[in-house]
C-alpha cells in the first residue's frame, strides 16, 4: 500500500468515526464512551490477544413437570455434556473464560452473558445469550436432566450424551459421543466424528461423517461421502451409500446395502445379506451359509464362502472377468460367464450378479470347491 492509499484510509476512518458520533443514538449511562486510545487498545487486543482473562460460571434450573418431554439445547457453540439422572428438575451449568483488553472490558462482557432454561408446553429450551453482539465465547454446558426426557441438539462443537430417552440431531457438526440412550437416535449429522455405544437404535442422515457404532441394536443410515464402521451389531443394518466407505464386522440381523459408489467390507456374516448398488466395491466373507443376494454394476465383487455347511451358489458376470476356486468351472455364452454349484448337501442360495467389472469367488482353506 502506497502513502496516498494509506492517507485516504486514515481520512475515511476519521470521517466515519465523526459521522457515527454525530448520528449514533445515545449510549447507556454505564457504557464506555468513545475513546481513540480505547480503539487502539481494541485493535491491539484483536491482533496480539486478550490482556485479561476471567473464568465465568452461570447456572439455571427448571422444574420438569410430567408435561415436559423434551430438552432443546439450541445452537450449541462449544462443548456440551448431558447426563440422564433420577433428578426431577433440569440443571444447566455454563463454564467459560471471557477475555478482553482490560478489567472494564471483561466486566462489560460478563454482564452481558446470560443463561436461561425456559419451558413452553412439552419442550424445555436452553438459551445462551451474549449482549455484546456477535457470537458468544466458546463455552461448556454441563446438563443433568430426568432420564425420561428426549434431547434435541444442533450447532457445532463437541457433545457427550448419556442415559437419556432419545436424541434428535438437527444438522449437528463436530464431535459426538452417545451411549445408554434408550430410544431412537434420529436426524442429521454433518462434517462430524460420531461414536455410538451398545444398544443404539439409529435412523440418521450423515454427510462427510466418520461414524462408528459398537454393538448397535439397529442401524438405518444414509451416508454421503463418509466412513461407517459397524461392529458386532445385534440387530438389522440398512445403509444407503453415496460414495461412502463401510466396514461391517459381525452381524446380528439382516444386512441391506443400496446406493451408489464407495466400498464395503463385510466380515463374519451370519445373517441374510442383500446388496443392490452401482459402482460399489464389495468384499464379503460369509461365516455360515446364509441367504445372500449381491447385484452390482461397474465394479469388483469378492465373496468368500464359509468353511462348513451346505449352500447353493449361483454366480454370473456380464462384460467382465469371473474368477473361481479350483474345482469350479464357468459356463461361457458370449459376454456372459456363470457358474451354478451345490456345496455340501446344498442349502441357502448365494446369488452374485455383476454387470461390467470383476467377480471373484473364494473358498476358505481346507474346503473343497465342490463336494
Amino acid at each position: 500500500m502506497g502513502k496516498r492509499e494509506l492517507l485516504l484510509l486514515v481520512v475515511f476512518v476519521v470521517v466515519g468515526v465523526g459521522v457515527y458520533q454525530v448520528s449514533a443514538p445515545a449510549a447507556p449511562a454505564d457504557a464506555p464512551g468513545f475513546s481513540l486510545s480505547r480503539m487502539v487498545q481494541m485493535a491491539k487486543s484483536h491482533f496480539v490477544g486478550d490482556a485479561v482473562r476471567t473464568p465465568v460460571t452461570r447456572t439455571a434450573t427448571l422444574g420438569a413437570t410430567p408435561a415436559v418431554t423434551t430438552l432443546d439445547l439450541g445452537e450449541v457453540r462449544g462443548a456440551v455434556f448431558v447426563a440422564g439422572t433420577d433428578r426431577e428438575d433440569i440443571l444447566v451449568r455454563l463454564d467459560t473464560v471471557i477475555g478482553g483488553m482490560d478489567e472494564a472490558d471483561v466486566a462489560q462482557q460478563e454482564k452481558g452473558l446470560g443463561l436461561a432454561v425456559t419451558g413452553a408446553g412439552p419442550v424445555a429450551t436452553v438459551a445462551v445469550s451474549f449482549e455484546r453482539g456477535g457470537r458468544p465465547p466458546r463455552y461448556e454446558l454441563h446438563v443433568e436432566i430426568p432420564a425420561r426426557l428426549k434431547v434435541r441438539l444442533s450447532g457445532r462443537g463437541s457433545a457427550e450424551i448419556r442415559g437419556v430417552a432419545s436424541l434428535h440431531l438437527d444438522e449437528y457438526r463436530g464431535e459426538l459421543n452417545v451411549a445408554d440412550v434408550a430410544g431412537p437416535i434420529t436426524g442429521d449429522l454433518r462434517e462430524s466424528r460420531a461414536e455410538f455405544g451398545p444398544g443404539t437404535r439409529m435412523d440418521l442422515d450423515a454427510r462427510s461423517v466418520r461414524l462408528r457404532a459398537d454393538a448397535p441394536a439397529s442401524v438405518v443410515l444414509r451416508s454421503e461421502r463418509g466412513t461407517v464402521d459397524v461392529m458386532d451389531a445385534t440387530g438389522p443394518v440398512s445403509i444407503k451409500t453415496d460414495f461412502a466407505r463401510m466396514d461391517i464386522r459381525g452381524t446380528g440381523g439382516p444386512v441391506h446395502i443400496t446406493g451408489e459408489g464407495g466400498t464395503i467390507e463385510l466380515r463374519d456374516v451370519r445373517h441374510p445379506l442383500t446388496i443392490e448398488a452401482d459402482r460399489l466395491t464389495v468384499n464379503a466373507e460369509l461365516a455360515i451359509p446364509v441367504a445372500t443376494t449381491i447385484t452390482v454394476d461397474d465394479d469388483t465383487v469378492e465373496v468368500t464362502l464359509p468353511a462348513e455347511g451346505g449352500l447353493q451358489l449361483e454366480a454370473a458376470i456380464e462384460n467382465g472377468s469371473l474368477r473361481l476356486p479350483d474345482g469350479m468351472t464357468a459356463t461361457k455364452a458370449g459376454a456372459r460367464e456363470s457358474v451354478s454349484a451345490a456345496l455340501g448337501d446344498g442349502g441357502p442360495l448365494v446369488k452374485v450378479t455383476v454387470d461390467t467389472g470383476t467377480l471373484r469367488v473364494r473358498t476358505r482353506a481346507g474346503r473343497p470347491a465342490t463336494e
